[in-house]
């Protein structure tokens, strides 16, 4: 007789239980504020709280975590399936549809919703003061239709999010696998007079495929697209594009010489990862050599410098000492890294403006670049968790010269 298998299986997704530890922090905070209610229009944090993820459009919408009580969310009629996957959201607001059409605006509903949930005449914070401007919405800010005390309090989730739990660090180094085989299966495939955007798209696609049968039918991507998306993804700049740090793809063929940024990196029940590589068509010359052997210096100043307590500002400043140090401060065109999570860019920042302390799991991209008018851009990105220790890499993809020579 064949034994069933009683092992779990992974759904990819967060569970119920930290999504309530979650609103309960946040609600420990708005007790310390003497705040009665948050209300979230931004649709990382509102999918934060309450595992609403959603696609964003016109219509506003937003999630109500209240001192005490089931969770509250305003959504157009559209959004009922979706939010229905969101348990722990109980009071709803549902509107027809934006632009009203002479009927209540969307915001007016949110008033109504906050009354119904006892919030009438209290103090309220928000992560912004209405819901975004994006795809041609047009409405009153909050505190303009609020009778109560409203106050920005955008960073009680945001700080929430800079340090991850140990089923966050899963999935983003759940991630960083299928990353690193998106970029492995793009390197393969470079050839000489085939361009960049084909390349990408091939490699992204069987990606994607390899990773959707490994992780099984639980698994769907949540960062939202109409078409089917790949959640595996590899990309590249290639030639002189390179200099400029967020460049535009074109349509030229790959030619021996020819400098490529790449990255890579996958959605994993809404978390992400980032991978990013320096190479070269062909045999690279003295220039190139110098300055890739620059880049990686400067990154390993980066990572050496990662360690709980210090501040972030801290870092950055050793490592632009470094630019200096090396000659090429000139080419330094941005800061050290960024967070990463559920978003590709998110708080905390390795810049001189961020004076946040590092934290143990905490999770960064690493990425100091150089770029050189008329050459080429020279940057590494790895993604890093913060550990006691130091900073623990998590994107595992080579990062020496002779691996990064293509030779076609």
């Amino acid at each position: 007789m064949t034994a069933v298998s009683t092992t779990p299986v992974e759904t990819w997704a967060i569970g119920q239980t930290e999504y309530d530890q979650r609103v309960e922090r946040v609600r420990s905070i708005l007790a310390q504020r003497r705040l009665d209610a948050l209300v979230l229009f931004h649709p990382i944090r509102m999918a934060y709280v309450s595992g609403f993820f959603h696609l964003t459009t016109e219509r506003p919408m937003a999630i109500v975590v209240p001192l005490e009580g089931a969770l509250g969310a305003l959504i157009p009629q559209l959004e009922q399936e979706h939010i229905a996957k969101a348990p722990s959201v109980k009071q709803l607001k549902v509107y027809p549809e934006f632009p009203t059409g002479g009927t209540k605006h969307p915001m007016e509903h949110l008033v109504d919703l906050l009354s119904e949930m006892k919030l009438g005449g209290k103090r309220i914070g928000y992560d912004s003061n209405g819901a975004p401007d994006v795809e041609g919405y047009d409405g009153p800010d909050l505190s303009e239709v609020w009778p109560g005390h409203a106050e920005k309090a955008r960073d009680i989730v945001d700080n929430l999010r800079m340090v991850k739990s140990e089923t966050e660090l899963r999935y983003i180094y759940e991630s960083a696998k299928w990353g690193n085989l998106a970029h492995r299966l793009m390197q393969e495939r470079l050839e000489l007079d085939r361009n960049e955007i084909d390349i990408a798209l091939e490699a992204s696609a069987e990606a994607s495929r390899m990773m959707l049968a490994a992780l099984g039918p639980t698994y769907h991507p949540e960062s939202g697209a109409w078409a089917a998306p790949n959640p595996a993804i590899a990309m590249f700049h290639a030639g002189a594009n390179t200099a400029f740090p967020h460049p535009l793809a074109n349509t030229l063929g790959l030619q021996r010489g020819d400098v490529l940024v790449t990255g890579a990196g996958a959605d994993v029940a809404g978390y992400q990862s980032e991978l990013e590589r320096t190479m070269i068509v062909g045999e690279p010359g003295d220039e190139f050599i110098r300055s890739f052997e620059q880049m990686l210096r400067l990154q390993q100043v980066a990572f050496d410098a990662l360690k709980p307590g210090r501040k972030l500002s801290d870092v950055e400043r050793e490592v632009s000492s470094a630019f200096k140090e090396f000659g090429v401060a000139e080419y330094q065109r941005h800061h050290t890294g960024h967070g990463i999570g559920l978003e590709g860019h998110e708080a905390p920042y390795i810049d001189k403006g961020d004076e946040r302390v590092l934290q143990e799991k905490m999770v960064f991209s690493v990425e100091p670049g150089i770029y050189v008018p008329g050459l080429a851009g020279f940057r590494h990105s790895d993604t890093v968790v913060i550990r006691a220790g130091g900073a623990e890499r998590i994107t595992y993809y080579p990062r020496d010269l002779a691996s990064m020579i293509v030779r076609l």
